[in-house]
């Protein structure tokens, strides 16, 4: 199984990028194509699930003052944040799952969410791209900071900066360089992306599933949403000349680390450990939830 199983005829790549062989069948028979979820499926999945998970939190929140009147419900322990934000990614894939195991109507495969294992023989390659990508995402954000001048931090930066629990500071750690890049990548890539690519092609897919992965951040600054929507197309970018979301899930992890590292002041060799580190476990992660039979034939 070559991963093409959601999106449509190589034609549409975007320029520059060259095709991957088309998916191969028994002797004879034309290559098997796994159904294109609706176009509105990703989106109703992730309203429902930060609807949920909102109500969820603000009667939490509620039970929590009505049994200290102490407690401030308007700035709770960063525990209840970090709490709520990993159910909320664990939920994103949950619904991505149920949602294209009713649409196949069959076992879902890792492939089936874009995680595929990429050969060896391609690493190369892939670096260069993803590096590529990575560097317009940073032209992107630093001519928009040059046009509307730097952004006022995210509110989970300022709590970040002036965070000193080892415990807190190691959830965000793992929150943002471990669970976000596999949890979001899955989600806004191997399911959104597809459903959106399938329907109105890869170029306005990966432009509208970026989009979406930018406002999805609010209420940060309309800048950094910005930025995050370049990112996030990018990321789909990347999925479509691999095949495979664990390019993206690496350069996810990479990019909040180094946002982590400097957030927090760290010195480069914290830093670098930091991204290695995130990234040798996403990778390693993905990679063991990946089949053998979906491999990217690259």
């Amino acid at each position: 199984m070559t991963g093409h199983d959601f999106l449509p005829p190589r034609a549409e790549l975007p320029d520059g990028m060259a095709p991957l062989p088309e998916p191969t069948g028994p002797p004879g028979e034309p290559p098997a194509r796994r159904p294109t979820p609706p176009f509105w499926l990703p989106i109703a999945v992730m309203i429902a699930v930060i609807a949920f998970v909102s109500i969820f939190y603000a009667a939490v929140l509620g039970i929590a003052k009505a049994s200290d009147p102490s407690f401030d419900a308007n700035h709770p322990p960063d525990s209840y944040s970090l709490a709520f934000t990993l159910v909320q990614d664990a939920l994103l894939v949950v619904g991505a799952f149920l949602s294209v195991r009713v649409v196949l109507i069959d076992r879902v495969r890792a492939s089936d969410l874009g995680i595929r294992r990429l050969p060896l023989r391609t690493l190369g390659r892939v670096v260069v791209l993803a590096a590529g990508l990575y560097a317009v995402y940073w032209i992107a954000t630093i001519v928009l900071e040059r046009i509307f001048g730097t952004p006022p931090d995210q509110q989970i930066v300022t709590d970040l900066k002036h965070q000193q629990s080892v415990a807190v500071i190691a959830g965000y750690v793992v929150l943002t360089c471990v669970v976000a890049p596999i949890c979001e990548e899955t989600f806004f890539r191997g399911f959104m992306f597809k459903a959106f690519a399938g329907r109105i092609g890869p170029g306005w897919g990966a432009l509208a599933a970026g989009c979406v992965f930018g406002l999805v951040h609010a209420p940060n600054p309309a800048l950094s949403l910005a930025a995050l929507a370049v990112l996030g197309t990018c990321l789909c970018a990347l999925y479509w000349r691999t095949q495979s979301i664990i390019p993206g899930v690496a350069l996810h992890a990479l990019n909040n680390a180094i946002s982590f590292g400097v957030t927090k002041s760290w010195s480069a060799g914290a830093t670098l450990a930091l991204i290695a580190g995130s990234v040798a476990v996403v990778v390693l992660l993905a990679t063991a939830v990946s089949g053998r039979d979906s491999t990217v034939d690259a």
